[in-house]
């Protein structure tokens, strides 16, 4: 099989970036692929800059491709067209995680895109995405130092594939779990938002409290939810806030997620599908989300892989519908379980993309199989 050469250009590397690029390392590693990563120092001339949360892939030496990452279309610009359309005309396709085949057509360049699929931070040991990148803000910079350390919970070894990942378990007790955050509605220091975003963060929070006011009602012990103690819960929703701090760190939060069996998701900023519904899905959870905004790649969908809700109201009937329905709740757990594994699990994800990118032509000399 001949190796397919990619030359990953990146600027400043952000937490949304790690799957990909743990993708095509863990690629490089196992020989499917020739790696070869370039950090960029500013700006280079010809080259387009690389927006927050977006690399560069040049496959086999020709086929320029972008991977966008971010949470929908309008965080990094109020006109989408502004932003992609004098970008994407550098590139042949631009794989994107917030992918929608109705807000594309509306760009200048929008055939180009094509669906990533679920995103969540995700790294694997040794991972160049780890150490300070160049144009990585001094912020950025110190907390990658901090994630060096195997003394703290934030450490990059506590988030490597096999963290995630689990078995369905057809003979646990159907407990539930919701835990989130809730979105300061004037915005994080630094940026200003519109009238429109921070309505569609009160929104998010109030659907988030809602949705948990309603499941501990509903199910009691069964249930085990809350949002993190920042000080914009404590002052809005203090009933909601989970007091003990060590409880809510990513570490402690992963450790329940993989313990429970039914997990809720609600819409993320910028209508994006969060990081929280790809964990479930790489931990074979049936799941009961709010109704989603983007698309993804292959067989996905309502009652296959989850059950989905517009209010809190339907978020509880469909969670009891779980509770209730034995078969059913396996099913969505299995059906998670094989499409992590085909479409969601880093070195299949970017796999995936790259197979796209070629056409399917090499799939005839087993590329895409064969080798996990």
């Amino acid at each position: 099989m001949v190796k397919m050469r990619c030359r990953m250009r990146l600027g400043e590397v952000p937490l949304h970036l790690y799957q990909v690029i743990a993708g095509f390392e863990l690629l490089a590693r196992r020989g499917v692929i020739e790696l070869e990563i370039a950090w960029d120092t500013g700006r280079a001339a010809g080259k387009p800059h690389l927006p927050y949360n977006m690399l560069e892939v040049i496959l086999d030496g020709e086929i320029r491709l972008l991977y966008d990452l971010n949470d929908g279309y309008d965080n990094l610009a109020r006109d989408p067209d502004e932003l992609y359309g004098p970008l994407l005309k550098h590139y042949d396709l631009c794989f994107k995680r917030s992918f929608s085949a109705k807000r594309n057509a509306a760009l200048t360049h929008g055939g180009k895109i094509r669906p990533l699929g679920l995103n969540y931070w995700v790294t694997i040991p040794g991972s160049a995405a780890h150490r300070p990148a160049p144009l990585d803000p001094p912020k950025e910079k110190l907390k990658k130092l901090v994630r060096m350390l195997p003394i703290t919970s934030h450490y990059n070894g506590w988030y490597t594939i096999e963290t995630f990942e689990d078995e369905p378990k057809p003979d646990a007790p159907p407990n539930i779990l919701f835990m989130a955050r809730m979105w300061d509605v004037q915005g994080d220091p630094g940026w200003q938002l519109t009238e429109a975003k921070r309505e569609e963060r009160h929104y998010i929070n109030e659907q988030r409290a809602r949705t948990i006011r309603l499941c501990r009602e509903a199910f009691g012990d069964r249930f085990h939810g809350g949002v993190a103690p920042t000080r914009f819960a404590l002052e809005r929703y203090p009933d909601l806030v989970i007091a003990d701090r060590r409880a809510v760190t990513r570490r402690a939060y992963l450790e329940r997620m993989k313990r429970s069996v039914i997990c809720i998701a609600t819409m993320g900023l910028h209508q994006s599908i969060g990081w929280k519904f790809a964990e479930y899905v790489a931990a074979s959870k049936a799941i009961v989300t709010e109704t989603l905004h983007y698309e993804v790649p292959g067989i996905f969908g309502e009652g296959r892989n989850y059950l989905s809700f517009r209010t809190p109201e339907e978020c509880v009937e469909a969670v009891d519908r779980l509770i209730r329905d034995d078969r059913l709740r396996l099913s969505l757990m299995r059906n998670n379980r094989n499409y992590y594994r085909r479409h969601v699990r880093p070195d299949r994800l970017v796999l995936n993309s790259l197979m796209a990118a070629i056409g399917a032509s090499r799939t005839e000399h087993g590329a895409a199989e064969g080798w996990m």
